[in-house]
């Protein structure tokens, strides 16, 4: 499927077989089939937008032990519910270290940590952090967040905007509305089985 296809292009060798564990992972997580329209149609629009998009979660070893974590490592070693902690906790040896993914894009204009057309590195932040960063956001509305302008503006706010949707991808929740602000018209509207269901329910 896309999610699959967008956070397994250019994988090490060596991570190869407990990325693919991880990606049957996430396709087993249960959601609805309306749900799922909408997953999937912010995912293929994330790849209109960015072409070629690759985001890399499966590329970090502890700086200690030099063990491999897969992205499931790595969610699992975050502090449950600790808004200050920025460090997940390696498996093997204990170490806390500040996870990292990478996202690349073949966009002329997609702006990297080198500068355009590069590789952004970004802190992997967990989603109590994330909820804390982005309060300050959105204190004066979504506009800001749902801005390419914003989120190319400067690189702590590029990787924000990666976090959330890396997040939304994985626990599958749909994230269309992010994508707004790259289109003109309103990405937000009900399918026609949504609008029978409604139909239905009155």
């Amino acid at each position: 499927d896309t999610f699959k296809r967008i956070v397994s292009r250019n994988k090490a060798s060596l991570a190869e077989k407990k990325e693919i564990n991880n990606a049957n992972n996430y396709r087993e997580q249960y959601v609805t089939d309306q749900v799922l329209r909408q997953v999937l149609l912010g995912e293929n629009l994330l790849e209109v937008v960015y072409p070629d998009i690759s985001i890399d979660t499966d590329n970090e070893f502890c700086p200690r032990c030099n063990f491999y974590l897969s992205d499931d490592d790595v969610v699992a070693g975050w502090s449950a519910g600790n808004s200050q902690e920025y460090k997940t906790e390696c498996p093997n040896c204990l170490t806390k270290f500040v996870p990292h993914f990478c996202v690349q894009s073949t966009l002329p204009s997609f702006v990297g940590s080198r500068g355009p057309s590069s590789a952004l590195f970004c802190e992997r932040l967990s989603p109590w952090v994330l909820k804390k960063e982005l309060r300050s956001v959105i204190s004066g509305g979504i506009e800001d967040l749902l801005s390419p302008e914003w989120r190319e503006r400067e690189s702590k706010n590029a990787v924000l905007w990666w976090n959330l949707i890396l997040s939304f991808m994985r626990y599958r929740f749909p994230f269309t509305f992010l994508l707004q602000g790259s289109f003109s018209s309103s990405l937000i509207a009900p399918t026609p089985d949504d609008e029978e269901n409604l139909d239905s329910m009155i």
